[in-house]
C-alpha cells in the first residue's frame, strides 16, 4: 500500500506552480521511496506542471489539487465549515394521494 506523501502550497492566485516545482517533488518522493503524492496549492498549475504529471507513466502517482478543487473539498467534507441554515424543500407525494382516491371509490 505504502505511504502517500502530501506537498502544499499557499501561492496567490495569479501565482501558478511550475513544472519545475512539481519535479521536484517527485525528486523529494523518490528520495522518500514513496510514489505517491498529491500536490495542493490555492493558486493553480501551469500547462507544464499538468502535462508532466500526467505523463509520469505509472511510475509515480501525482494528483494535483488547484485552489478551485480544494475550495469544492473544503465545502464537500464541510472542513472548517458550520452549517448556518437547513431549509426543507417538500413535494407532494403522488402515490399517497392515489392511494386515497382509490380507497374513496371503493367504499362508494
Amino acid at each position: 500500500m505504502g505511504r502517500i506523501h502530501i506537498q502544499a502550497k499557499r501561492y496567490a492566485r495569479e501565482n501558478t506552480v511550475s513544472r519545475e516545482e512539481v519535479q521536484k517533488f517527485v525528486g523529494a518522493l523518490a528520495v522518500a521511496q514513496s510514489n505517491k503524492g498529491v500536490f495542493i496549492t490555492t493558486s493553480s498549475y501551469s500547462k507544464g506542471a499538468k502535462e508532466y504529471a500526467e505523463n509520469l507513466n505509472g511510475s509515480t502517482n501525482i494528483v494535483l489539487i488547484d485552489g478551485s478543487g480544494l475550495a469544492e473539498y473544503i465545502y464537500e467534507y464541510g472542513l472548517g465549515l458550520q452549517v448556518e441554515q437547513t431549509i426543507k424543500i417538500k413535494k407532494l407525494d403522488s402515490d399517497f394521494w392515489d392511494s386515497m382516491d382509490d380507497d374513496v371509490n371503493k367504499k362508494i
